[in-house]
């Protein structure tokens, strides 16, 4: 299975309900709610073993959930 590109997904919300499949292999995944922040959710995603040893990169250091979302997902199509 591979990570679904954010580029053509309409919301943070429906990006992580299509990646859930994908990620729940690296640990217990918190489902998102509309008030989330994107931010915090993928903050709280780096800290699952699989996914920090990728290299995953820092939320926090983007504006915009699919630039952050597409750098993760070419890292996750590599370790697939």
């Amino acid at each position: 299975m591979s990570a679904v590109d954010p580029r053509y997904i309409d919301s943070f919300r429906d990006w992580t309900d299509f990646m859930y499949p994908s990620l729940e292999k690296y640990g217990e995944i918190v489902q998102v709610s509309d008030g989330d922040d994107w931010q915090s959710w993928a903050s709280g995603l780096l800290s699952l073993n699989g996914i920090a040893v990728l290299g995953a990169p820092n939320p926090y250091a983007f504006d915009d959930w699919r630039e952050w979302a597409t750098r993760l997902v070419g890292l996750l199509n590599e370790g697939f």
